[in-house]
């Protein structure tokens, strides 16, 4: 009786520490594809660069409090910190099918595709990247939203707006985020090979036929 526990002892603490280890490797991983020094991270999250250096290590086991701000800082999901989940926003490819189909009228194609923009965009140097596609997102949800209160789907009192003017505006805001992202584009393109097609090739090849159909004059 004693031995078996003293065996599950050990093997508490042993799971106890790769969970420290993983947290460890993830935290140092995130700092060094952000470009930032040890020293501006752990000011930005509050602690001394030493105790942020002992937790990347895996020296030290950090409380919940500093996961949850590590997470927020870094863009991802606790579980991703954890070792727990290996997809960085908690999108989960598989809720809808097992499959990896690129029908182009598939709902799962367009989670797949907008999946594969956010990977990208959480593992990009440049902080701006990440801030465009959260913009342009909410403002892209928000554009369709409009239209569906207006359609009847979604209630009218979730706006503030009047369905046209904020249509606009939402149009307006999207305009002037691309225009901000020309910059960030031209200064980072990193040469991504997608040249097996994928979702994201199949939601591209859509809009261009449904531009070209729809609006296209000759």
């Amino acid at each position: 009786m004693e031995s078996n526990t003293i065996d599950t002892t050990k093997q508490t603490r042993q799971q106890k520490n790769e969970k420290i280890s993983k947290f460890a490797q993830v935290l140092s991983q995130l700092r060094k594809e952000r470009g930032i020094s040890q020293k501006k991270a752990s000011g930005d999250l509050g602690i001394s660069q030493a105790l942020l250096s002992h937790y990347e290590k895996g020296i030290r086991e950090c409380g919940l409090d500093f996961v949850i701000k590590c997470s927020e800082y870094y863009g991802v999901t606790t579980d991703y910190l954890l070792g727990v989940s290996e997809n960085r926003n908690g999108v989960d490819m598989n809720f809808m099918s097992d499959g990896d189909s690129t029908d182009v009228s598939s709902v799962q194609t367009l989670v797949q595709a907008s999946n594969m923009i956010m990977k990208m965009v959480a593992g990009a140097k440049d902080e701006g990247a990440s801030k465009y596609i959260y913009d342009y997102y909410t403002l892209c949800i928000y554009r369709g939203a409009l239209t569906m209160a207006k359609a009847g789907i979604l209630p009218k009192e979730m706006f503030k707006i009047d369905f046209t003017l904020g249509r606009e505006l939402a149009s307006a805001a999207i305009a002037v985020e691309d225009a901000r992202f020309v910059f960030i584009e031209d200064k980072s393109r990193t040469g991504t090979d997608l040249s097996e097609k994928t979702a994201l090739h199949s939601i591209i090849e859509q809009a261009e036929e449904l531009i070209l159909n729809s609006f296209y004059l000759e």
